[in-house]
């Protein structure tokens, strides 16, 4: 009987952790990321998968740059955005996988 009970709760620990790890799976889907571009550019935003949703860019700061620059600090913006919500989201799902009794 015993043993049927630890097998109980075990099973009620396992379906805890799936049903953490699927919410924070979908939390950082949902969760946008909002990168600057630097140089008073503007920003970068991309969804919680890492996919561009916008650049913002900041009128008055960009007549100072050459197209090549622009598109340089742009491109870096999205890369690290891109990068920064992937990592984020491993980490809420990291979290949660740990975090379940």
């Amino acid at each position: 009987m015993k043993s049927e009970e630890q097998l109980y709760h075990l099973a009620k620990e396992i379906d805890a952790r799936v049903a953490a790890v699927e919410l924070a799976a979908k939390t950082g889907e949902a969760l946008p990321l909002v990168r600057d571009i630097g140089a008073g550019l503007g920003t970068v935003t991309v969804d919680g998968l890492g996919s561009l949703v916008s650049v913002d860019l900041a009128r008055d700061a960009v007549a100072g740059h050459t197209g090549a620059s622009l598109a340089g600090h742009v491109l870096r913006a999205i890369a690290g955005a891109e990068s920064a919500a992937a990592t984020r989201r491993r980490a809420m799902i990291d979290d949660a996988a740990r975090e379940v009794r």
